[in-house]
């Protein structure tokens, strides 16, 4: 039931939701049209930052409980934060190439440390494709998974702690300086790009269950 109203709610909002920020609020004048990819890149690139976090969690509930079913949360998340993250390293800079004149600054601390999550999400699946039993891969990647999730609060600090000499700008939260309009698109899309997640989420899931199921099943016919 709660999957069929998360459907139904994302065949709704997230339309209306792509819709409205394209077409209702202002644009910042230096940026022009292409400041629009803003209420695509922020929603996305949080849903990659938090994601591996989650990941470390059911890891962590792996290691203690010893049930498989942890293990599938865990890199159900790691998954949508890989694809997520990729989507922030190709819409961020159709973004910055529009406010700074550059697709890629390599002294933005925040894009850096972004890029390297990325990079320790593929050695996760690398390395997780080395394993066959379930149990030790299960193992290896509730480790993997807290090195991804360090990674990605890193990132999240960037330019919060960091000496950030590059051109990205500060945390959107608690800033005055956003209008109405484009307040309100950018939580509408916050909005929307969840339930994007979620519903991938019990997708993906759903997957990786069918897959285990077929690894048994050609195990047991070895």
């Amino acid at each position: 039931m709660s999957q069929t109203i998360l459907f139904l709610l994302l065949i709704i909002i997230f339309p209306f939701s792509i819709l409205f920020s394209l077409n209702s609020p202002n644009v910042i004048l230096e940026q022009g049209l292409a400041h629009r990819i803003f209420y695509f890149h922020v929603p996305v690139a949080w849903v990659a930052l938090y994601a591996p976090i989650f990941s470390t969690i059911f890891g962590i509930l792996f290691l203690i409980k010893k049930n498989l079913r942890f293990d599938i949360l865990s890199v159900s998340m790691n998954i949508l934060a890989l694809f997520f993250g990729i989507g922030v390293l190709f819409s961020g800079p159709i973004w910055a190439y529009s406010a700074w004149g550059t697709l890629w600054d390599w002294t933005d601390s925040r894009l850096q440390s972004f890029f390297v999550l990325v990079i320790s999400l593929l050695a996760y699946f690398l390395m997780r494709s080395f394993i066959l039993e379930p149990y030790k891969r299960a193992r290896l990647s509730s480790f993997l998974s807290i090195l991804c999730s360090i990674n990605a609060v890193l990132t999240w600090g960037a330019i919060r702690w960091m000496d950030n000499p590059g051109n990205h700008p500060g945390s959107v939260l608690g800033k005055s300086g956003m209008d109405s309009d484009m307040r309100i698109s950018f939580w509408l899309s916050v909005f929307a790009y969840h339930i994007l997640f979620l519903n991938l989420f019990f997708i993906v899931q759903k997957k990786i269950k069918i897959d285990l199921t077929l690894e048994e099943i050609r195990a047991n016919q070895l």
